[in-house]
């Protein structure tokens, strides 16, 4: 499954996401759908590439143990490998959550009557550096806020990690 997925998932990086922000403008219209897959598609390649780093990193062994006492292959990701990748997947949820603040305002830029991303156009083009840079301000803490949303998360699913510190 990982060699037949992984190359569709470095293709789909291998493309600006400012060069496909406007073909999915084309085919799914000016509404709120090509602004949210713009944002999947530059969230999902470092979550899902964390995720099964983090499924291929759990020890054999442990599958083995649950697997002696009867457990299938699915039982097997469910008590073992899945829990054991979730520091990985929090991991790659820190990086995308700055991304996806990214990804929204590039939506937002290439085809939108609202939000940062036009606002930032806006301000742009009215050379007004001040406002453009209140934008970046706002955006740097937009994405500080969602990646303090994904440690809250860190937090709450892994009370062990807190006891090491």
């Amino acid at each position: 499954m990982r060699q037949g997925l992984y190359p569709i998932l470095v293709v789909t990086q291998t493309v600006p996401m400012i060069v496909m922000a406007p073909i999915l403008i084309i085919y799914m219209g000016f509404g709120m759908l090509p602004k949210i897959f713009t944002v999947v598609l530059m969230c999902f390649f470092p979550v899902a590439v964390s995720f099964v780093d983090g499924l291929g990193r759990v020890d054999s062994e442990y599958v083995h143990l649950v697997r002696s006492y009867g457990a299938g292959k699915w039982t097997a990701y469910k008590l073992v490998k899945i829990p054991a990748a979730i520091p990985a997947l929090l991991s790659g949820l820190k990086v995308s959550a700055t991304y996806s603040i990214s990804g929204a305002v590039v939506g937002e830029w290439i085809g939108s009557q609202q939000g940062l991303g036009y606002y930032l156009l806006r301000v742009k083009n009215s050379y007004m550096l001040d406002k453009g840079f209140a934008c970046v301000v706002v955006i740097i803490a937009l994405s500080l806020c969602m990646n303090g949303i994904i440690r809250l998360m860190s937090f709450v699913l892994l009370p062990y990690e807190r006891r090491k510190r």
